[in-house]
């Protein structure tokens, strides 16, 4: 968490704006010179290929940084697109008032380290998906990544809310949608997953119909908004 002074000094830095659902914050080649902190909602980062393909590396939410939050000047162009899933709140900082902030403040240093672990984190598990040898395994990854990492606990299960499509799944896997709907069928009858309209519900404890490796012993949870409390 901020220091008091550390939060005065972000907030009277940053500019609060409201971005609409599919509003791009940025897109991959742009300058990267500016970073947002998410207030409410969630933004999605991703890759587009050339030939129009998305590939999502990740979902932020509440209390997140995304953009030039690094902390070298090699950081360049952004090398990734980032789009609101829903209607979101973000501050708009410049990338020179960070870096001032994080020169100031070994506290806000660390903060901004540890968002920067977690986000590590998070690009180590998609490579662990998208290096599953089936379809059918990564969709079972994916799916178990989303719940807990975002899901709500439920009592023995975590539900994905429905702003997480399947759409939104295949672009995490690399499929078609229509694959993903297929597929997600067979994993509601194999006991990995049960759905309510959009809603998807996930076992807090993994069924092994599905080999998969597994990745890692404990979800990764943290608390951004903690970590700014902005």
């Amino acid at each position: 968490m901020l220091d008091p002074d550390d939060r005065d000094f972000l907030l009277a830095s940053a500019i609060e704006r409201t971005v609409a659902k599919h509003q791009l914050l940025y897109h991959q080649g742009d300058p990267s010179d500016n970073l947002f902190v998410i207030r409410s909602g969630t933004i999605k980062v991703h890759y587009v290929q050339h030939n129009g393909n998305s590939q999502t590396t990740s979902y932020y939410r509440d209390g997140m940084l995304v953009g030039a939050h690094g902390c070298t000047p090699w950081s360049g162009n952004h090398s990734w697109s980032a789009q609101a899933l829903v209607d979101c709140r973000v501050l708009w900082l410049r990338r020179a008032d960070y870096l001032q902030l994080i020169e100031r403040s070994p506290r806000a240093l660390r903060c901004a380290l540890a968002i920067s672990e977690f986000k590590g984190e998070l690009l180590k598990r998609v490579i662990r998906i998208l290096g599953e040898s089936t379809l059918e395994q990564r969709i079972a990854m994916a799916v178990r990544h989303l719940a807990t990492l975002y899901g709500i606990d439920r009592g023995g299960e975590w539900e994905i809310d429905g702003h997480f499509t399947h759409q939104e799944i295949a672009e995490m896997v690399g499929a078609s949608r229509q694959s993903v709907t297929t597929l997600l069928v067979s994993l509601e009858a194999s006991g990995h997953i049960r759905r309510i309209g959009r809603r998807l519900f996930v076992p807090a404890v993994e069924p092994d119909a599905v080999e998969v490796a597994p990745l890692e012993c404990l979800p990764i949870r943290l608390d951004p908004a903690a970590v700014l409390n902005a």
